[in-house]
């Protein structure tokens, strides 16, 4: 690494710093809680006179899926007249809409569950204008952030697809409260919670590590091109796909655990290569420290630790011989083994269960097996949903929201990658087996491992899929892409121009695609040119 090259990875962690966080969220959000319990479910609303309100507003607590029963009280017969029997207010750290539509004076509300925490409560009338009772005294938590209730309710204002598993968890984990989301290793929740601490629990503090990640993956990206490629032209280039690809972005303004595995799965890969051309302990341990995070924040981190066994051995057995083998494979036991056992175990600490558990290593075993039975038998179906060999071809995108903002435009986020890239990166793949097969090629053997570890296990799993599981797998087609441009640009004489020009095209292939994957408000009538494949529904 030279001057020039931490000039050139700044720049794009720059670039990156100000895509990721503009317009990432919210920095507040109603916090103050209106808890009913089974001895207080009712919640009576006087407006003063009779006045027509078409919705109700709820901001959701921590617990999911309330059931309400909606009355009015007719003042003739002197009796509450039920308009809905069960309302549901489905998402949590959201905003909630329960059509009234109904010219009354007092609302009556009855929670059908034994709890239920609302963070705010907002009722609209036929123009969208807030109507605020006359009696808020009698409810003060429900009242106190009107303020906040937005003129679009979007991505912006509340939680959208698996936050409300991974950010409402980790929430959970700073409260000690009764743990959610168990079907995945804990450390990336815990990850959340930083933010949260740091900035609230609001969509910008549960969205701010995720983005700090997906800055930091670029940096680690580059250095991994430059010990690889040795040409700071190339690690710019290949960091720069990483930079402008719509997926990472996408995965870096939203609370979820993929962006820290797949950091910590390129980060494994990186010491692993670090150590088979150094030949030293030091590379080898962090490789192991990095597994452990992975493996305790997603369990495909299991499938990197099978590439990187595979790259060990390999390595180990054609440089390694007698009683240094035998050593190298004794500190292998601390660092693959026990200290991601540690590791592991170590990030159950902040989970709560609904019954009590015997010890860290009990609540280790049973949330282990109790996330074995849930992937193993799990049996669901989503329209989004696709299988692996469509994953490099982007043929199913994912939307996490879409929100109308206003009659014309939309506010939607699609999990997809850049057609630029991934789709170009499928023959770099192949030309990437010629050279290993063919030529000989170590370094390309390494990055076809080290792609094949993220990629092969999918292709035995039965259970339901989406395409961010590809996320680990493109990072190694993107190195795979900068080997490439480092072919050409030392084999063909136009080379560099081709590969400049190429990447001009995928910078704006990005830039075409960024209000669709980043929520920023878009016509909907050029949100559905942008369907370049007939089954993408990128926005509704």
């Amino acid at each position: 690494m030279t001057k020039k090259d931490y000039i050139c990875m700044s720049a794009l962690m720059l670039i990156f710093t100000i895509l990721v966080f503009f317009k990432l969220g919210n920095a507040y959000a109603p916090e103050s809680a209106y808890t009913t319990t089974s001895e207080s479910r009712d919640i009576i609303i006087d407006f003063g006179e009779y006045i027509d309100v078409t919705d109700m507003h709820i901001f959701l607590g921590n617990l999911e899926a309330r059931t309400f029963s909606l009355s009015v009280f007719n003042e003739v017969s002197g009796q509450w007249e039920v308009i809905n029997g069960e309302d549901n207010a489905e998402t949590v750290f959201a905003w909630n809409k329960l059509p009234i539509n109904y010219n009354t004076r007092y609302l009556g509300m009855v929670a059908l569950h034994d709890a239920a925490v609302l963070n705010e409560m907002v009722f609209t009338g036929p123009s969208g204008e807030v109507i605020v009772p006359v009696n808020t005294q009698d409810y003060p938590a429900l009242f106190d952030e009107q303020d906040m209730f937005p003129d679009a309710v979007t991505y912006m204002s509340g939680s959208m697809f698996d936050e409300v598993y991974h950010g409402r968890t980790a929430y959970e984990f700073i409260h000690g409260l009764t743990t959610y989301e168990t079907t995945h290793p804990h450390l990336g929740k815990i990850i959340i919670s930083l933010g949260i601490c740091l900035f609230g629990m609001n969509p910008f503090g549960w969205r701010f590590m995720s983005a700090l990640f997906g800055i930091l993956i670029i940096g680690v990206m580059y250095i991994f091109a430059k010990k690889l490629f040795k040409n700071t032209y190339v690690a710019t280039a290949t960091a720069g796909l990483l930079t402008f690809d719509c997926m990472h972005l996408t995965l870096s303004r939203i609370a979820t655990i993929d962006i820290f595995a797949a950091f910590f799965i390129l980060l494994m890969f990186y010491f692993m290569y670090d150590y088979m051309t150094k030949e030293t302990l030091l590379p080898l341990a962090l490789c192991g420290i990095s597994m452990a995070c992975g493996i305790a924040t997603k369990w495909t981190g299991v499938y990197a630790g099978l590439g990187l066994a595979v790259l060990f051995f390999w390595y180990t057995f054609t440089h390694f011989k007698g009683k240094q083998t035998f050593r190298l494979f004794g500190y292998c036991c601390i660092f693959f083994v026990a200290i991601p056992l540690l590791v592991y175990t170590l990030s159950f600490i902040p989970v709560v269960g609904y019954t009590p558990y015997n010890g860290l290593i009990d609540k280790t075993i049973q949330g282990t097996m109790a996330m074995y039975d849930y992937h193993a038998n799990l049996e669901a179906e989503h329209y989004y949903s696709s299988p692996f060999y469509e994953w490099p071809f982007i043929w199913m995108p994912l939307l996490y929201a879409n929100d109308m903002v206003n009659a014309t435009h939309v506010s939607a986020v699609s999990c997809m990658g850049n057609p630029a890239i991934w789709w170009v990166g499928i023959p770099c793949v192949f030309f990437l087996l010629y050279q290993w097969i063919f030529k000989k090629d170590k370094q390309a053997g390494f990055l076809c491992i080290a792609y094949a570890a993220q990629y092969i296990p999918w292709m035995s799993i039965g259970r339901i899929t989406f395409i961010y599981h590809y996320f680990p797998a493109i990072l190694f087609v993107i190195l795979m892409m900068g080997y490439t441009m480092n072919y050409l640009n030392t084999n063909f004489k136009y080379g560099k121009k081709a590969t400049a020009l190429y990447l001009g095209i995928a910078l704006i292939v990005f830039f075409i695609f960024y209000p669709v994957v980043s929520g920023y408000p878009i016509s909907q009538e050029w949100g559905l040119k942008l369907r370049l494949l007939k089954d993408w529904i990128i926005v509704l």
